[in-house]
């Protein structure tokens, strides 16, 4: 043998130790992460294989386009302000017509209505000029910028998510957007599924809103709500939506409550002294304080009584704001409002600096009230969800079924790959085991790569190596039937050889790019399965072009070493 040849073989030798090496803690069913084995990484199972959540979010832009038009629109106002125009009516239109498309009004001297197109068009493109009567403006989002917020909504909320995942302890998870409106979550292996649900949906919004507590001096909030309830026959229902129930209540009792007020909700005792487990307050509708400030959350417990609550931190500006409201507000009553429920409404009794609060919970079991707490400062300390998330789809799959998936996917591939081997050594003979010697290096280097790169296998995944193992086949069809025709042209048996692998390399190459590029196609727009597959294939692909044309080039060569000194030797082909 060449100085060559055993410098290629010493280079396979050691690719093939190391893969081995890297494999065996995946095959192995022992725990290999308290010993001194060098490479302790298994390979990484989908949702399909070790069982999970698999969930399908719709994003509400709605909610999200209301709040940016207001938001922006008193923006708008309060710059004219600035300016020195007079503001004499200013609203935002959300409703009917302008629910999905919201717009904000607002109204000025006639005289000035240069000035406010002069500065609504240069500082604020944001916006479009959807109505112009006189003094009055009516704007709503650009269709440019809605894209926009829709985009960053889309990618803010996978953040959120993907922070409380991370502190929740799920390994790989996958969270990506589907369209332009739904969210993709996969959780491999979570076996608490209603608490994971929860914590990933939940707004987790904190805000500190004052209690109109003249208005309920004088108004019976409680009377309003059951009137409301009677007359429309409205009623909320545990597991439906209770945000937009409120907002009915709201609309419904406009006439009723004060301009700029609202009613909220606080979780009462079912038997009380209301109809509903609810007790109803009037809010001031400003949020004068909200979660955004917020710069830490933690698990505190109570010196004397020793439950549990949540402890929070809030940052320069919201500390100065906090302090602020505190002491202009003394011997009011600051409501605690999280994700529309008022959890607590305590009398202000003096001025509170230092940025730092306390969310006490509600009564149970201490361990309930425990997670309750440590899943509330997960999701304040990952920050609120943009907007709300509507569930569109749910799948679990139970560890029991991913096992057979494992086993039967398995035993499957396992029956097409020696089906495979079996044809191939039954048509091709001596060579036949050549080409099935490389197509079973081939697949330990898929597998072994599969674990480097910290891919997920999954059942589609299976497939795509049992097809690899096709695709590595037809390779090797490809060369060998070059080579036989070599032969029958009356070349040599080292000389077809030679020239069988030098022929076939365009074709295979040519082949193998064709498959590449269709399963980087799936990489990129696939979800889910889909892109399994394409993984297990980009990498199979490359591993059947090494082993097709470097390994079973260097087995032929031994093969052909051992046949040329026999006489009459012939290339069982």
């Amino acid at each position: 043998m060449s100085r060559n040849w055993w410098i290629r073989s010493l280079f396979l030798l050691s690719v093939v130790i190391l893969s081995v090496l890297i494999v065996i803690p995946t095959l192995s069913r022992r725990d290999l992460s308290q010993s001194s084995y060098p490479f302790k990484q298994k390979m990484s199972l989908g949702l399909d294989l070790q069982g999970g959540l698999y969930l399908v979010l719709g994003v509400e832009f709605n909610k999200v386009f209301k709040e940016v038009v207001d938001r922006k629109g008193h923006d708008l106002v309060e710059r004219l302000k600035e300016k020195g125009v007079t503001i004499t009516e200013s609203k935002l239109l959300a409703e009917g017509e302008h629910v999905e498309d919201p717009k904000f009004q607002f109204s000025f001297a006639e005289s000035a209505k240069e000035q406010v197109h002069a500065i609504f068009k240069s500082d604020y493109p944001q916006f479009r000029l959807t109505a112009d009567s006189g003094g009055r403006f009516e704007v709503g989002l650009s269709h440019e910028y809605r894209g926009d917020v829709r985009e960053k909504t889309i990618n803010q909320s996978i953040e959120v998510i993907r922070n409380r995942i991370d502190e929740f302890g799920v390994s790989e998870p996958s969270i990506s957007s589907q369209g332009n409106s739904r969210i993709l979550v996969e959780l491999p292996g979570v076996k608490d599924v209603e608490r994971a649900k929860g914590l990933i949906g939940r707004t987790a919004r904190l805000e500190f809103k004052l209690v109109d507590d003249k208005a309920m001096s004088t108004t019976p909030v409680h009377a309003i709500v059951d009137e409301i309830e009677k007359t429309h026959q409205l009623a909320y229902k545990e597991g439906e939506s209770f945000s937009a129930y409120v907002a009915k209540i709201n609309e419904l009792a406009k006439s009723k409550i004060p301009e700029g007020d609202e009613i909220a909700f606080e979780r009462g005792k079912a038997g009380g002294e209301f109809s509903t487990a609810r007790v109803p307050y009037i809010l001031k509708a400003k949020t004068e304080v909200s979660g955004d400030e917020l710069s830490d959350a933690q698990v505190q417990f109570d010196s004397q009584t020793r439950k549990p609550s949540v402890g929070f931190s809030l940052n320069p500006r919201g500390a100065s704001l906090f302090e602020k409201l505190t002491g202009d507000h003394i011997h009011d009553r600051l409501a605690i409002v999280l994700d529309g429920w008022i959890h607590s409404a305590p009398v202000i009794q003096s001025k509170i600096g230092g940025g730092h609060g306390q969310i006490t919970l509600g009564n149970g079991q201490d361990g309930d009230i425990m997670q309750e707490a440590k899943d509330l400062a997960i999701v304040l300390r990952a920050g609120a969800l943009p907007a709300q998330l509507e569930l569109l789809e749910q799948r679990v799959v139970g560890p029991s079924l991913g096992q057979d998936s494992i086993t039967k996917g398995a035993y499957s591939g396992m029956i097409g790959v020696l089906f495979v081997f079996f044809l191939v050594l039954f048509y091709y003979r001596a060579s036949g085991a050549v080409a099935v010697l490389s197509l079973v290096l081939n697949v330990l280097f898929v597998m072994a790569l599969l674990v480097v790169l910290e891919a997920t296998l999954t059942l589609p995944g299976i497939a795509g190596i049992a097809l690899t193992v096709g695709i590595a086949v037809d390779s090797n069809v490809v060369i060998y039937e070059r080579i036989r025709e070599e032969i029958r042209s009356g070349k040599s048996i080292r000389g077809a050889v030679e020239a069988g692998f030098q022929k076939a390399f365009r074709t295979i190459m040519d082949a193998n790019v064709t498959n590449a590029a269709a399963a980087v196609v799936l990489l990129l727009y696939g979800t889910g399965p889909i892109k399994g597959f394409a993984v297990t294939m980009i990498i199979g692909i490359i591993t059947t072009l090494f082993t097709a044309v470097f390994v079973c080039r260097l087995l032929f060569d031994w093969y052909l070493k051992r046949i040329e000194n026999q006489p009459d030797a012939k290339l069982s082909i």
